[in-house]
């Protein structure tokens, strides 16, 4: 599922966002409704509903439009379209955290993580895991932990030890208990013990994790 920049509905969502960005909200709900009113096909209908969904001042019309969203992703076949359901499991699983009812946003977070491995490498991918994993959180669920990886973490916030942070927060933050979450966490504690800016104890104890998440795999 390729957006085409050429396409009128996507056309007049960047116009929507553009509108956004200069704090013309009115004028961006205007476009994006105009979106969804054209829109011809399941793939247009998605994407002008996911704009609406982030365009309204109600948390039940909020919830109504990621809904709409889902909805008509689950319509289009093409397999591109499993990269989109992470945040759209995530977006309707934050709707109904808004309305607190904990337990649906619970299932759809469960979701969201379910399709983690299909969201890409880099940043935008790190953003929607890490958003993921806070809200399973906030609704009782925690799909990684190791206590001792966090007491090492907490120590170095502590002490303002940024390089060991640097490398390994951002696998740690995004962990959903996948194993290709788990792999991106014992390389990252594989790269820091290489650089050995350790001390001798916490050398050993990020020699010691690397050797117990390997073996979990």
């Amino acid at each position: 599922m390729q957006f085409d920049p050429t396409n009128k509905v996507v056309k007049l969502c960047a116009e929507g966002m553009q509108m956004e960005a200069e704090g013309k909200t009115d004028e961006a709900h205007k476009l994006f409704q105009q979106a969804w009113d054209i829109a011809e096909n399941d793939f247009e209908a998605f994407t002008a509903a996911h704009y609406l969904a982030r365009n309204q001042k109600d948390p039940n019309d909020v919830l109504k439009w990621n809904l709409e969203a889902l909805n008509r992703a689950n319509a289009i076949t093409d397999e591109d379209t499993k990269g989109h359901y992470p945040s759209l499991y995530l977006n309707v699983g934050k709707s109904y955290e808004t309305l607190n009812n904990v337990k649906e946003a619970n299932n759809y977070y469960q979701f969201a993580a379910d399709y983690s491995d299909f969201l890409p490498p880099g940043k935008y991918g790190d953003m929607i895991r890490t958003g993921i994993s806070e809200g399973l959180k906030r609704t009782g669920t925690t799909k990684f932990n190791n206590d001792i990886l966090d007491s090492l973490i907490n120590k170095w916030c502590e002490k303002k030890e940024l390089r060991p942070l640097s490398l390994i927060l951002p696998a740690y933050i995004s962990n959903l208990g996948t194993e290709n979450d788990l792999n991106k966490l014992v390389s990252a504690l594989s790269y820091l013990s290489a650089t050995r800016c350790l001390d001798a104890g916490d050398q050993g104890i990020v020699d010691g994790l690397v050797i117990e998440l390997s073996n979990k795999n």
